[in-house]
């Protein structure tokens, strides 16, 4: 059979839709972006220890003022993470629900309907493949049915 004229579209309900996937996924976000924070902070606090040592009178108040600054600062880290995790679940969204619709297709054409194709979201990853994967079963098909005529 072939592709209806007007794709259907599909709309998902919830942002987890393959959990551990997207979960591997977003940890590695998260996980680089805090490597780069640590480096960020030690060559912060390595560059003011320099300056402290050469300059003692000059950075004194910075060092005074230190606890407040700190403080100020990890409440913007937090928050920055908070976007990091916010869009990296986005993302891997944006991931998951081709795979998990590649899935499900699978799984009918594995139970032996072979007019199911792939249909994807408008913004989904995966557009190449599933393009790829339903001209292979337009194929398929084609063959199975050309088989049935003989």
């Amino acid at each position: 059979m072939n592709q209806p004229a007007q794709q259907q579209q599909f709309k998902r309900k919830t942002i987890f839709i393959k959990k551990n996937l997207q979960l591997r996924y977003m940890m590695l976000i998260i996980l680089s972006v805090l490597c780069g924070l640590a480096i960020m902070t030690f060559e912060l606090t390595a560059t003011l220890d320099e300056l402290f040592d050469a300059y003692p009178v000059l950075v004194q108040p910075i060092y005074d003022e230190f606890i407040p600054i700190a403080a100020s600062f990890f409440y913007k880290i937090a928050i920055y993470l908070l976007f990091v995790v916010l869009i990296s679940a986005i993302l891997s969204h944006k991931m998951a629900g081709p795979v998990y619709r590649f899935e499900q297709t699978c799984k009918a054409i594995a139970k032996g309907d072979f007019s199911q194709r792939v249909h994807l979201r408008q913004g989904d990853q995966l557009v190449e493949l599933q393009d790829e994967f339903n001209k292979m079963m337009d194929r398929v098909e084609a063959e199975i049915n050309k088989n049935k005529q003989k």
